[in-house]
């Protein structure tokens, strides 16, 4: 019972997160459930299920604000669906050690991307969306649906950078389009890990989901507020903290 009230706290928190940075709350659901007691493939597995409910919430809520290129969300989006499970197959032949400190080098690489960020948008072009060839839009989402499948966590940790350094999409257009991409990576990963048997905690994965489900609206609510500045240092700082944690964990066994 103690367990549950832990991991619901925590997910209302990583729903926050998810809302204000476009990740998706894989970045700290994979840790929670392997902090748990989970598998890491499992983990893995279990976590799209909180990633799609989350990610639904931030969408719902940034849509009835208006605030959804849903163009672009499709554009980005149908690759990392076809590509998903391709990711969820890998992650089902690799030892868990190894898909752990991955997750932990894949944080702090993007943390290391984010910081190199171009200059803040124009006055006025900070919801500007630039034309966007077939080949980048077809590699960022192809790119965070292999990624989703494999650590899942949704995808935004690779969709958010490659749209703000690539696309030169403001952060928070980037976030806000990732965490729409995300509720088709997630879901489709999730299919991917069901195809392999994975061996999927549905009842800490809804769990996740429900206080993610609370926590994602106020952070999409936050992100509207920040400047493209903290919302890049925060994203910054929980990266590299979730990092460290998950190392710990895969080297500590």
């Amino acid at each position: 019972m103690l367990q549950a009230v832990l991991e619901f706290t925590l997910a209302i928190f990583a729903g926050v997160l998810a809302g204000a940075v476009g990740g998706g709350g894989g970045m700290l659901f994979v840790p929670i459930l392997v902090f748990a007691g989970l598998a890491p493939v499992a983990a893995v597995a279990t976590s799209n299920i909180g990633i799609f409910v989350t990610t639904a919430a931030a969408t719902v809520s940034n849509a009835r604000a208006g605030l959804v290129p849903w163009r672009r969300v499709l554009m980005i989006g149908i690759p990392a669906v076809v590509i998903a499970p391709a990711g969820a197959y890998v992650a089902h032949h690799l030892p868990g050690t190894a898909l752990l400190l991955g997750f932990a080098a894949l944080n702090v690489v993007n943390a290391l991307l984010t910081n190199r960020r171009p200059a803040d948008p124009a006055p006025g072009r900070e919801d500007a969306i630039d034309p966007a060839s077939t080949v980048q839009v077809a590699v960022t989402g192809g790119s965070g649906g292999f990624l989703a499948g494999l650590f899942g966590i949704g995808g935004g940790l690779i969709t958010v950078p490659l749209q703000i350094l690539w696309l030169r999409t403001p952060i928070k257009v980037a976030a806000r389009v990732s965490l729409g991409v995300i509720v088709m990576s997630s879901g489709a990963a999730l299919a991917g890990h069901l195809l392999n048997h994975a061996d999927i905690d549905w009842t800490s994965g809804l769990l996740l989901g429900l206080g993610g489900l609370i926590g994602a609206p106020i952070g999409a609510r936050l992100l509207r507020r920040m400047s493209p500045l903290a919302a890049t240092r925060l994203l910054q700082s929980v990266l590299l903290g979730v990092a460290v944690l998950v190392a710990y964990k895969a080297l500590a066994g």
